[in-house]
């Protein structure tokens, strides 16, 4: 029997063998030890699955986001270019309406060489139901004038207003007519309905003296004439200008920037180049 206060070293060992082994004075056995223990090696193996899976998973999961705002931006910016293309051949398509209504106002190379056909054309519907060759209207000049330059009929002088310059073609014609006051009156306004665009320009009128006898009989103690004399006759005179559009390749070839200064070898352009 051992007293309370009495020391006995056979229990010393039986405590000691009953804590386990010790590290660094802490025993393996104790629970709070295990349960600290537990717990890093928990937030140790947290962290190796957080840096080995997670963190790779969250890095691709940004790129795909990176990657699917790049290809939504791609996406609306290739939209946005696709209704601007949309929208750009729209107003080339009523740009290109307006100039072909523009021009059918105007000339062209065709209706440049039926022009004296339509001209006589109108001509004889003057003289339709005239049989006496004397009273009928007749064209006696119908002549082409050349430019200064042959084969350049762009307009560049002004003449129809600075605006104009290098947009317009023009062929000029020196004609003459002779026919009574109504046939030149209707033949003026049916050259102004004329499809092209015609000019009249230097418009010059004589009256050609009657040269007709004039036959009369006496009658109630006075001349009374047998018949009515014909109308005088007049004759004009005008400078006719047709007006064309340009082509597409006309009009390049007009507005195109004027080529840049060659250079010598040296580099130095040739009005500046010493004498």
């Amino acid at each position: 029997m051992v007293a309370a206060n009495e020391w006995n070293p056979d229990l010393d060992e039986k405590d000691e063998e009953s804590a386990g082994p010790v590290i660094f004075g802490v025993s393996l056995n104790d629970p709070k030890v295990i349960g600290i223990a537990l717990g890093v090696l928990g937030a140790l193996l947290s962290g190796y699955l957080v840096y080995s899976q997670i963190l790779p998973t969250v890095e691709q999961n940004n790129k795909l986001k990176a990657d699917i705002e790049t290809t939504t931006q791609e996406v609306a910016e290739k939209e946005k270019q696709i209704k601007e293309r949309a929208k750009a051949e729209e107003d080339l398509a009523i740009a290109k309406q307006k100039r072909a209504d523009v021009a059918a106002l105007f000339a062209s190379e065709q209706t440049m060489e039926t022009l004296l056909y339509d001209v006589n054309r109108l001509i004889d519907q003057l003289n339709t139901g005239i049989t006496d060759e004397t009273q009928q209207a007749i064209m006696l000049k119908f002549e082409p004038v050349e430019p200064a330059q042959p084969g350049n009929y762009i307009v560049a002088d002004g003449s129809l207003g600075p605006l104009v310059n290098g947009k317009l073609k023009r062929r000029n014609f020196k004609v003459e007519f002779e026919g009574s006051y109504q046939q030149v009156r209707d033949f003026l306004i049916a050259l102004e309905r004329m499809q092209p665009l015609l000019i009249t320009k230097n418009l010059k009128f004589d009256a050609l003296p009657n040269t007709d006898p004039i036959q009369v009989e006496w009658k109630q103690n006075k001349f009374v004439p047998v018949s009515q004399p014909a109308p005088p006759r007049i004759k004009i005179a005008f400078d006719l200008n047709a007006l064309l559009a340009l082509s597409e390749a006309e009009s390049l070839e007009v507005n195109k920037p004027p080529a840049p200064p060659a250079e010598n070898k040296e580099g130095t352009p040739p009005a500046e180049e010493k004498k």
